[in-house]
């Protein structure tokens, strides 16, 4: 099983190559080379549309592109490499030893690139395709290394929203895009009901359960343009874009429906979860306006009672519309 399994890892990969070049000699030439030096399968194109077309009916890992074809129309396709195929590696193929055709190229996203001069020497253009496909390998991971670990500075690893900081950036973010459209932005508070005591008399493993199951009813009833976070221990926020009060209201109550109804049915067994909400809205307000104004409706319910009731709206001098 090991001499087997170490010959399987010393097996050269078969590597995809579709060479763009309207000079069909140099075609012959490069894929006589690859066929001599390694496995490799190719095709070709002689023009952008003609790449462009088969790019995205076929897998391919490297593209070798002629430097007439990238520097004249290499914008194109250069874009459409960018776009939709990003796992493809560019190898220029430059007319003479002149580093002038490769450094536009390279701005424009190519990997490497070798002269047509030097494709008798067969093992060059092997050794410049491996290192390109290694190169662009290495940066999709990093790539996608870098995305996942921004994602995760702004996930809440407890219940999968947003957290704080992504709440704050986000906010910020809504009430000036308001300030410029001069549309309003609207922010709803939802706060958990004893959570304190639950985790004094079940443990914490109830309580974050309930905060979990929270954070479940209210994924299920905002829109897809909302960004919902959890910004304390029990406590989250809704940042509704060019949403009113009528819809911060409308929402809010689809919440607290939603997470009764689960009450009575998923989570007949569970500690049941109870909310307070509160509901501001404004067009010219800053993100802390905004935010205090829903935070106190928040307040002003949880004396009435720990659970959602009819909200009267009514605006405030100089500040948020709040309900």
């Amino acid at each position: 099983m090991a001499s087997k399994a170490a010959a399987i890892a010393e097996r050269k990969r078969v590597l995809r190559i579709l060479i763009i070049d309207s000079d069909l000699d140099d075609v012959r030439r490069v894929r006589e080379h690859l066929a001599a030096g390694g496995d490799f399968v190719t095709h070709a194109a002689r023009t952008v549309d003609e790449a462009r077309t088969l790019l995205d009916g076929g897998l391919f890992d490297v593209a070798l592109v002629d430097s007439g074809i990238w520097t004249s129309q290499g914008s194109d396709l250069a874009r459409h490499l960018r776009e939709r195929r990003n796992d493809v590696a560019v190898v220029l193929l430059t007319s003479d030893e002149n580093e002038r055709d490769a450094l536009p190229a390279l701005k424009l996203g190519a990997h490497d690139f070798i002269s047509k001069s030097h494709l008798e020497e067969g093992g060059q253009l092997i050794l410049r395709i491996e290192g390109a496909y290694d190169e662009n390998r290495s940066l999709r991971r990093r790539d996608t290394m870098v995305r996942w670990l921004e994602r995760e500075a702004r996930t809440d690893h407890l219940t999968g929203l947003y957290n704080r900081h992504a709440f704050d950036e986000r906010l910020r973010e809504a009430c000036q895009k308001a300030r410029e459209e001069r549309r309003p932005v609207t922010l709803v508070m939802v706060d958990i009901c004893g959570t304190r005591i639950v985790n004094e008399v079940h443990g914490h493993d109830i309580g974050d359960d309930m905060i979990r199951r929270a954070a479940l009813g209210i994924a299920r009833c905002i829109r897809g343009a909302d960004t919902a976070a959890r910004i304390g221990g029990d406590d989250f926020g809704i940042i509704i874009p060019d949403g009113d009060l009528a819809l911060g209201r409308l929402i809010a109550r689809r919440i607290a429906q939603e997470v009764e109804r689960l009450n009575s049915s998923e989570w007949l067994d569970q500690v049941p979860v109870t909310l307070t909400l509160g509901v501001a809205s404004g067009v010219s307000c800053e993100p802390g306006e905004l935010f205090a104004a829903a935070d106190q409706q928040l307040s002003d319910h949880k004396t009435v009672r720990p659970m959602i009731s009819v909200l009267r709206m009514h605006e405030e001098s100089n500040g948020p519309f709040v309900a």
